[in-house]
């Protein structure tokens, strides 16, 4: 009766590791990093372009010379380099991001260890 429970046991331990092992160890896949460099550049060109189009239209509504292209490319530039940090960083940029997962709290406090906010 006993090697039954060890063989669940067994069993629920293989898989608690698996699970583990997919949700915080994911197998890269083989194009994940040419994508990112791609999206970067593509981040940062876009975000200039767009930036030096508005400032160009302003100065052509306002009339105000170079000033506002200026002022739009640098600010486009800034965004650019802002994106590619947060794709480098994954801060949740990317498609399919997802949080770690929460542990939830199962184990059981002393009643005078607990909070009161906890009930």
């Amino acid at each position: 009766m006993t090697e039954d429970h060890l063989d669940t046991l067994e069993k629920r331990l293989k898989d608690a590791r698996q699970e583990f092992e997919e949700d915080y160890h994911p197998a890269p896949k083989k194009d994940e990093d040419m994508n990112a460099g791609a999206r970067a550049g593509v981040e940062l060109v876009g975000a200039l372009l767009g930036g030096a189009l508005i400032g160009w239209g302003l100065d052509k509504v306002f009339d105000t010379s170079p000033v506002l292209f200026i002022v739009f490319t640098l600010l486009g530039v800034v965004t650019g380099f802002y994106n590619i940090y947060k794709i480098t960083n994954n801060m949740g940029t990317s498609v399919g991001f997802r949080e770690l997962p929460k542990a939830p709290k199962t184990a059981k406090q002393p009643p005078e260890t607990q909070d009161d906010d906890d009930e």
